[in-house]
């Protein structure tokens, strides 16, 4: 699923990134200014499209909040009462990447796609986090081993609000 954000969308993210970068930079002034080949706005501009992007498609809050500490790997969205994380990359080929098991503490991962110049968003897919432990593998991108998993094992999000509104069936019959 793609998403095409406006003008002012765009304006809006890029002010919330550079606020949450910021403030990561008073906490921890000394941070790496380049990984996985982006700077670190990049990285948070990135990870703010992404979040936005999912929290648009799938019609639920999203959190606007510039905490001191950032989000520290914690749940980025809520679709009900299942945890959503999202992870974005603006490598086309790109996978869900975890740094370590213990990060990944979100009932549902979604990778995201984020083009910086067209301003647009492909929601790759999502992941339940039952099915990304049987399906994650370890690999080295070039900073050690990480906890990976490839596009092909995701589901289209369209079905994740689906799933969602059955299992709130399920759990509300007699």
């Amino acid at each position: 699923m793609k998403i095409l954000l406006t003008d002012n969308e765009y304006k809006f993210i890029e002010m919330l990134a550079r606020g949450r970068h910021f403030l990561k930079d008073i906490v921890v002034p000394d941070r790496e200014l380049t990984r996985w080949n982006n700077t670190q706005y990049e990285s948070d501009l990135l990870g703010v499209m992404g979040e936005y992007a999912v929290s648009k498609a799938l019609k639920i809050p999203f959190d606007t909040e510039v905490n001191l500490n950032g989000d520290g790997g914690e749940t980025d969205l809520y679709l009900g009462e299942w945890s959503i994380q999202v992870k974005a990359t603006k490598y086309n080929n790109g996978r869900l990447v975890f740094n370590t098991v213990e990060e990944m503490k979100s009932l549902i991962d979604v990778l995201t796609i984020c083009d910086l110049k067209t301003k647009t968003v492909n929601i790759a897919g999502y992941i339940s986090h039952k099915e990304m432990i049987k399906k994650m593998y370890k690999k080295n991108l070039g900073f050690g081993d990480r906890y990976c998993i490839n596009q092909d094992d995701l589901t289209d999000i369209s079905w994740l609000s689906f799933y969602y509104l059955e299992w709130k069936k399920d759990i509300t019959k007699d």
